[in-house]
């Protein structure tokens, strides 16, 4: 059996049938086969880059592993943005990457370059992989294909890239057996300190070890909520599976705890949610959410969520001074991390968010009671701050964003790209039931938007919308052929300012206002993108701000591709917004005095 229609039918058979990718010599043996596969299907994208985050995308929406492909040298390098993404995000992507034939290596030690377009992209991409390997034998590949499988798929899950020599494509493999045995060890794997499988000792002892790390952390979270008094529960992108997002919220529900999400996991709560109290974030948290969490809370659950500085500020010992943290997390060195000096007031659990979840389901639960008191003091907070943030006029986009998700309700999936419109997307987008925000969350890429909407509608087969800027939409604008070749039902939303306005934001407050490289008057422009849409074949429309929307509404509603630009004034900044050195909760533009302390000492 030819190696690369080995590849390809296995992973058919884990259920991947969207291949990602963009043709080259070195990896068209590989193009061939998913072509020749009449249960598979190749998408061709117009930048590698456009194919990883589609892959990412893919992933996000779909809860399971994607593919993308590229051919060797720049071709491969393309790729890495999409590389590090999953990683960051804990996307389980296998990328594919052609190689020069084995026999052009000539074996010499600091050769610049062993031949056209040859690069070494395994060592580039080991740092943002989990597993990483190139294949110079084709009985290699059985094992290694079970190997990157399971290293993406178990864990914390995460990319893996796989190397292919153009002559080992074109082998033979002799005896393609699905090893169960094997299959059932590596994914028990442990990691090693790099994150990689590679180094790996089999055994399942770790996984009784970890059911019972689980177990523990259940008990512990009932253990804590006895003597508790204003508990909130902190959700984060390690809850990853629908039906464990939903168990979260039974528990909730009966106990009556306040959900605050970090950003990737704000559509694991339906907007519309009682208990849902907004998101965490240093900087452009929810006003709401960050004094509940930061400043009124006596005890936070941690689930699956990294508790990083962009979610509880640079001044990490800080935080939530007065509440005692339970953190489960998979990730052995998110854990490492305190919050609290020395750990103080800190209980760590390094056990699969998702199955303590369970465990917790399977406990009597029937003791605690509820927190309804504490359930009204948190909407009191939420309903008072959110009256001071609707009443600031430079909110005005984050009015626009609220409005125009009653027209994206219908869509299976909003790809959100990085800028200001992420934070007024997060902040004021109402995600309807079992509608998915995809944001690039670690890894911040700008261009992410686009493609990241194209792999969820092959994800989803529904409907899909990207909302971008115009900075970000620039990045991987070519992706509006891929758009229009296939006729997908995207639409693409474009906030434009004609400015890279949270940059500019910074430079306003630390630079005196020298907007370099962020406005005309800085060297930064935009184009007319509803003109540019149009030249792709794609419908169009312009929008200015403060217009009715109801025209932009049945642009929206309408089958097919289309392209809904919005001009906005430049100097249109993100709030509310944590100025460096203040707590999260006190943010600009402040809140009145009154307010403030009033909501502190409830």
């Amino acid at each position: 059996m030819k190696l690369t229609d080995y590849i390809v039918s296995f992973l058919e058979k884990k259920g991947i049938h969207d291949f990602f990718g963009y043709q080259g010599t070195m990896i068209a043996h590989l193009v061939d086969s998913i072509e020749r596969n009449p249960n598979v299907r190749n998408h061709s994208c117009y930048n590698e880059q456009g194919a990883s985050f589609a892959a990412c995308g893919y992933a996000q929406a779909k809860n399971g592993c994607a593919c993308a492909y590229a051919t060797s040298g720049p071709g491969a390098v393309n790729l890495l943005s999409g590389v590090a993404d999953a990683y960051f995000d804990s996307l389980p992507v296998i990328f594919i990457t052609g190689q020069l034939n084995t026999y052009e290596y000539s074996g010499i030690s600091g050769l610049r370059q062993q031949g056209f377009q040859e690069i070494d992209i395994v060592s580039m991409a080991r740092p943002v992989t989990k597993y990483c390997v190139q294949i110079r034998d084709p009985e290699q590949i059985v094992e290694e294909l079970n190997r990157a499988w399971h290293a993406a798929m178990s864990g914390r899950r995460g990319p893996v890239l796989i190397d292919l020599p153009m002559n080992i494509q074109r082998g033979e493999v002799e005896h393609p057996v699905y090893d169960e045995e094997k299959d059932e060890s590596a994914s028990c794997r442990e990691t090693d300190t790099a994150g990689n499988a590679g180094g790996a000792v089999p055994g399942k002892e770790n996984c009784v070890e970890e059911n019972a790390a689980g177990r523990r952390a259940a008990r512990a979270v009932l253990e804590a909520l006895k003597t508790a008094g204003r508990p909130v529960i902190l959700l984060g992108n390690g809850v990853n599976r629908p039906e464990s997002q939903e168990a979260l919220l039974c528990f909730a529900r009966k106990h009556r705890i306040p959900v605050i999400t970090s950003v990737l996991a704000k559509s694991a709560v339906p907007g519309e949610e009682p208990l849902n109290f907004g998101c965490i974030g240093g900087a452009y948290g929810h006003r709401y959410a960050n004094m509940i969490a930061n400043a009124k809370s006596d005890l936070l659950l941690c689930f699956g969520i990294s508790l990083c500085t962009r979610q509880i500020g640079v001044k990490v010992h800080e935080f939530a001074g007065n509440a005692r943290i339970l953190r489960i997390d998979i990730d052995s060195f998110n854990l490492q991390r305190d919050i609290h000096e020395n750990g103080a007031g800190e209980e760590k659990y390094c056990a699969d968010a998702c199955e303590v979840i369970t465990y917790l389901g399977e406990e009597d639960s029937d003791h605690i009671g509820t927190f309804r008191e504490w359930e009204e003091v948190c909407r009191e907070i939420k309903d008072a701050l959110e009256a001071v943030d609707d009443g600031t006029p430079e909110r005005w986009p984050n009015r626009l964003i609220a409005q125009l998700g009653e027209y994206l309700k219908h869509t299976g999936a909003v790809a959100v790209d990085v800028g200001q419109h992420m934070v007024w997307s997060y902040q004021s987008l109402i995600c309807a039931p079992g509608q998915k925000l995809l944001f690039s969350g670690g890894h911040g890429a700008m261009g992410y938007g686009l493609p990241a909407a194209v792999g969820a509608y092959y994800a989803l087969g529904r409907p899909v919308a990207c909302i971008c800027g115009d900075g970000a939409l620039q990045m991987n604008i070519q992706e509006l052929q891929w758009v229009k070749r296939e006729r997908l039902p995207v639409k693409i939303i474009v906030m434009n300012n004609g400015a890279l306005g949270m940059i500019q934001h910074l430079q306003k407050d630390y630079f005196g206002g020298l907007f370099a490289g962020t406005a005309p008057s800085g060297g930064f422009s935009s184009c007319e993108f509803s003109r540019v849409a149009e030249a792709y074949g794609i419908p169009a429309m312009e929008l200015k701000a403060g217009e009715s929307l109801e025209r932009a509404g049945r642009f929206l509603l309408a089958e097919g591709p289309g392209l809904l630009e919005i001009t906005m004034e430049s100097g249109t900044y993100a709030y509310p917004k944590t100025c460096l050195g203040e707590p999260i909760h006190n943010q600009q533009p402040y809140a009145p005095k009154e307010v403030y302390e009033r909501l502190l000492e409830l």
